[in-house]
């Protein structure tokens, strides 16, 4: 069935893990499985109940009931009545969004290892397009925002010409082993991480690096062949105006404001709202930083922003799974109940809290996520974890 046309901004998720990409374990999918299991069951019961003569008895045969004899279509055409909701399923990929505009512009947000899934969309949709451009924004440099850039398809087509822009660090975290803007890999980095390098990925690629305000040589500039830009000037893609700011990470880090026919998506992940003594410079930062998110957020449509931690574990107080009790400030992420604050007193409609911790179990973020709908009931700012592979229409 074709999707409705792009009125402004269709944002898709593909990895909304953080920290390492997961698979579910047996446990769990055993857990989804009951869930779906019990909710099926449950409607089909009902169903027969209402075949049922006052004594309880069917008053039909079960090949009546169900519209045909005992074979897998007609079984299947029955179950499909119900329309059972799928589990929740907050996929195991790493950071990566992608923007559709509009005015047919592809955007990207961060290369997890959900950008090989985004890749795949690309090429499929891009067909037989002769020249497809591709628009990739990094928040940083860390290995579960980069780890999905070598494998994905969009980098071995000759058609593609991928402009990617990112703070110095992003920029050479994805040149140093590909050597995809400099023509070059330093031989001690040759093959240690991937086979893969330049020379075999033939996509045009252009580096834009955006001022982090942070020292960076000339000759470190001149060697990805990048072009700068000023972290205060938005950048203009036809009708969207993407806008650049700095958070508080252990890495530098970028989040970006994104904002086309008076609809704003703001992506903001790796970012750590720390407690304690405004006078320490850490968490002057901070605090700093969290006030430029609420400055650029405030009544945005939607935001996509790393809540990894309970406010008892980034204390130290418990656990996250099976994980030890230890105090997690100076990761550099937030806890989920300061983002529900954020998000209430920033006036967003619509929240996405992701990069979840790989030690959190699907039953348990299951269980944060019917809290918060509960929670949330008629304030008119709906928080959500965020699901990989669902799409918001702005």
């Amino acid at each position: 069935m074709s999707q409705p046309s792009i009125q402004n901004l269709r944002v898709h998720l593909y990895g909304t893990q953080g920290s390492g990409s997961v698979f579910p374990s047996r446990a769990e999918r055993q857990a989804m499985q009951r869930r779906a299991d019990h909710e099926l069951l449950t409607r089909v019961f009902a169903d027969i109940a209402g075949h049922a003569d006052a004594s309880g008895r069917l008053d039909c045969s079960v090949e009546d009931l169900i519209g045909g004899p005992l074979k897998s279509r007609t079984i299947n055409g029955y179950a499909e009545r119900f329309e059972v909701p799928e589990p929740r399923v907050y996929g195991g990929w790493t950071t990566c969004v992608r923007i559709e505009t509009g005015d047919g512009y592809d955007i990207v947000f961060d290369c997890g290892s959900g950008f090989r899934n985004c890749a795949h969309d690309l090429q499929v949709k891009w067909a037989d397009r002769p020249e497809r451009h591709l628009y990739i924004f990094g928040s940083h440099s860390h290995l579960d925002h980069t780890e999905g850039f070598d494998q994905a398809a969009v980098c071995f087509d000759p058609r593609n010409h991928l402009h990617i822009y990112g703070n110095h660090q992003f920029l050479r975290a994805l040149d140093y082993n590909l050597g995809i803007f400099s023509r070059k890999v330093a031989r001690a980095a040759q093959g240690v991480q991937t086979p893969i390098f330049f020379a075999i990925m033939p996509a045009k690629f252009s580096a834009c690096e955006i001022g982090s305000g942070l020292p960076v040589e000339d000759h470190e500039a001149a060697s990805l062949n990048s072009v700068l830009l000023d972290a205060r000037t938005p950048i203009q893609l036809g009708a969207t105006t993407i806008t650049a700011f700095e958070v508080f990470h252990p890495a530098p880090c970028l989040a970006y404001r994104v904002e086309h026919g008076g609809r704003v998506f703001v992506f903001c992940t790796d970012h750590e709202l720390q407690r304690g003594d405004p006078a320490r410079p850490d968490v002057r930062r901070s605090l700093d930083a969290e006030a430029r998110l609420m400055a650029h957020a405030t009544g945005a449509d939607l935001m996509y922003r790393d809540g990894q931690y309970l406010r008892a574990e980034y204390d130290g107080l418990k656990g996250v799974g099976e994980s030890g009790a230890i105090p997690r400030a100076g990761w550099g992420h937030s806890c989920i109940e300061d983002v529900v604050d954020m998000a209430r007193q920033s006036g967003i409609r619509h929240t996405l809290i992701g990069h979840h911790d790989p030690n959190r179990e699907w039953s348990e973020r299951n269980w944060l996520d019917e809290s918060m709908a509960r929670h949330g009931e008629g304030d008119g700012c709906r928080v959500e974890l965020a699901r990989a592979e669902t799409v918001f229409d702005l």
